[in-house]
Formats: structure tokens, C-alpha cells, sequence
């Protein structure tokens, strides 16, 4: 299997001038992160400098949304599409599906089917879906028929399971629903949460640490890279959008949201 790691600005002490510093998780051994974009209608605060000082220090990168139940998963999703803008990454974009439901205006999984779905649409890249197990016994299920719906295995899974005791290249996470199915029935599993966040060059104590199901091989198929033919540069780059004028919109497009209510 091949290591990564993800991460936040929850890697970054604010008080302190430096961030994460990636080229010491590649030197760890890391070939991958998945890198925070947005929360809700939000960006997140390092998103911009961890993106690209992730791809400076040579790591494949998958940038994810966590999604929250409150706002429209149109909405978000078209929020998150809006950050990354033309740069979407190596990896596949991801859902974080872990937020606790308080009070949601939809029914089951029905927000994350809206993301997911509008991610595709508008990047024609297919996403993943992170989630444990845990909690997609409880938010997986059908809300009509309490059973998971076949259609999820569309999706390739980020298994988020740690465990008490660890045993490397013996340790597996659990096998979810309608996934266990597939040839592999999970694609990335995050095995813990409190990997040595320093010596991976976060200003946290730890980090989370994960695990590709294949070899680096495989890996870079499953991230599209050929290195005999390496992706040409694109001569009229997208500029990203100025972040100050991102918020303004995404806040406009959430109080447009909120009157239809």
C-alpha cells in the first residue's frame, strides 16, 4: 500500500509565522495528501498555501468538502468547485460525510447525493465519498428502507476506521456496504488520527495518516498520470478567483439560498 496523509488548517499554529511544511511528510514517506477546501459556505484559512506547496513538494493531492447539513448540497457543491476553480488536483474531489445531523432539512442522505452528483456535473471528474463506519450504519441507510442503496458503490471510498491496536500489513478497516461488493472494497482508509504530526512537518501534535489500497503504480493510474506522457501545461491558465471576492458571492448565494426557505 502507499502512504498519505490529509489535512487542515488545524496542522497550522496561528501564532506562529510558519506553516505545514510538506517536503518533510514526503520525506516521511508520504506521496499523497488530501488538502481541506471548504466547510459549509466557507473556506478553509490555509487552503490556499497548502495546495501549492503540496503540489512544490511533489505530492498528489484530492482536495476535500465537509459537508454540513444545513445548507443546500447544491449550493456547497458548486462553493467547493468554485474554490479549486481550474486546478482540481490528482485525486478525485472528495465528500466528507461526518457531520452531525441537527435538525436537517433532508431527509437521509439526500444532501450528499446533491454533492456528489453537482461535483460531477460541473468538474466531469467523479468524486469520493469519505466517511466511517459508524457513521454510515446510521446516515447510509435508505430512509424508507433502512438498507444501503446499491448506487454508492459508484463511488470509490475514503474509509475513515482507527483501531485500538494496529498491526501494519495485518490490520484491515471494516468492509462497508453496498462497497464490499467491489473488487476493492475501499480505495483510501485514514488508520488513525494521531500519526507524529511534527515529524510530518505540522505544527500539530498529530496528523492524520492513510493508506492507498494499491502500489504507487496503481496509484498513479488511479491519479491519471502517465509518466512517458506527462499532462502538458495549460498555455491560458484560469486565475483563481480573489478570495475576498469569492466570500462576498458565496455569502450572496447563501442569503438567496436562505430566502427560499
Amino acid at each position: 500500500m502507499v502512504q498519505g496523509i490529509d489535512v487542515s488548517h488545524w496542522q497550522d499554529d496561528k501564532s506562529t509565522p510558519q506553516k505545514m511544511d510538506f517536503t518533510k511528510a514526503v520525506k516521511m514517506g508520504a506521496k499523497f495528501v488530501f488538502i481541506k477546501v471548504s466547510e459549509r459556505g466557507g473556506i478553509d484559512r490555509d487552503f490556499e498555501y497548502n495546495w501549492k506547496a503540496a503540489k512544490d513538494a511533489g505530492l498528489l493531492r484530492g482536495g476535500y468538502h465537509l459537508l454540513r447539513w444545513d445548507l443546500s448540497g447544491l449550493l456547497q457543491a458548486r462553493i467547493f468547485c468554485d474554490i479549486l476553480g481550474n486546478d482540481l488536483g490528482e485525486l478525485p474531489p472528495v465528500a466528507d460525510f461526518e457531520a452531525p445531523n441537527q435538525g436537517s432539512l433532508y431527509p437521509s442522505n439526500s444532501l450528499l447525493e446533491q454533492f456528489l452528483v453537482e461535483v460531477e456535473t460541473i468538474t466531469d471528474k467523479k468524486p469520493m465519498l469519505y466517511t466511517s463506519p459508524g457513521y454510515w450504519g446510521i446516515h447510509g441507510r435508505n430512509k424508507y428502507t433502512k438498507m444501503f442503496d446499491a448506487k454508492w458503490a459508484y463511488y470509490n471510498l475514503w474509509v475513515a476506521h482507527y483501531m485500538r491496536v494496529y498491526t501494519p500489513g495485518v490490520s484491515k478497516p471494516d468492509e462497508l456496504e453496498p462497497w464490499k461488493s467491489n473488487k476493492k472494497p475501499w480505495t483510501f482508509w485514514q488508520y488513525t488520527n494521531v500519526g507524529d504530526g511534527i515529524a510530518y512537518g505540522a505544527e500539530s501534535k498529530g496528523i492524520d495518516l492513510n493508506w492507498f489500497n494499491g502500489s504507487w503504480e496503481e496509484l498513479k493510474i488511479f491519479a491519471g498520470i502517465n509518466d512517458n506522457n506527462p499532462p502538458a501545461p495549460n498555455p491560458n491558465p484560469t486565475p483563481k478567483p480573489d478570495i475576498a471576492d469569492l466570500k462576498s458571492r458565496v455569502n450572496k448565494a447563501i442569503d438567496n439560498w436562505a430566502k427560499t426557505l
